[in-house]
């Protein structure tokens, strides 16, 4: 009689969802009308990220890049670290802090190309404003070379897939490895998605 088989699983790739309850989303305004007001005074900071991220940006806008939450935005910056904290003790990494993050405004036609996070340990996005449909989903891609070895299949899971794909939705947060590569695809609706982003380090 064979000995019982066993599945050992080995380098997984998490990638964690909130949806805040609506009766907490009651700051996400105040938020929205700070990055609006923000993107006014300064049209052109798109650049300031573009010069470290390379020309991931393909249009929209996005903020300075800020390294501790500032006045109004208290409330956020502690669930998010409790929220990262969560993350941490379940991966079994050293302690992590807040490294930065920014905002973004994408319009119709904006997207993000394939990339990854360099210098952190765990980044996210917090969709503050997806006011409307097909506004861009964010991709999560695996890294290794399955395409060349898998036949077509009928259907795909989370062990033969090639991409994991998210659709936005206000008041969502996603937090994934800083090292996934990950892509936006292109808002095709005339309305603005305004999201926060974030990096965690040691």
């Amino acid at each position: 009689m064979p000995a019982e088989l066993k599945a050992h699983v080995w380098f997984p790739t998490l990638i964690w969802q909130a949806d805040m309850p609506d009766n907490e989303k009651s700051f996400i305004k105040d938020i929205k009308n700070y990055v609006l007001k923000e993107k006014k005074a300064t049209p052109d900071t798109v650049k300031m990220n573009n010069g470290k991220y390379g020309s991931v940006f393909q249009g929209g806008w996005q903020s300075k890049t800020y390294t501790q939450w500032i006045d109004g935005f208290e409330h956020m910056g502690k669930k998010l670290d409790e929220t990262i904290e969560s993350c941490r003790k379940q991966i079994g990494v050293p302690e992590i802090k807040l490294k930065g993050y920014w905002f973004s405004v994408n319009s119709y036609g904006d997207y993000t190309t394939l990339h990854n996070h360099r210098d952190s340990v765990l980044s996210g996005v917090f969709y503050v404003d997806i006011p409307d449909e097909n506004m861009g989903k964010i991709n999560f891609e695996r890294s290794d070379d399955i395409s060349y070895f898998l036949p077509p299949l009928e259907s795909y899971n989370n062990f033969t897939g090639e991409r994991a794909s998210y659709q936005p939705e206000t008041g969502r947060v996603l937090i994934f490895p800083s090292w996934l590569k990950h892509s936006v695809d292109a808002n095709r609706s005339k309305k603005n998605r305004i999201s926060v982003s974030f990096n965690y380090g040691v």
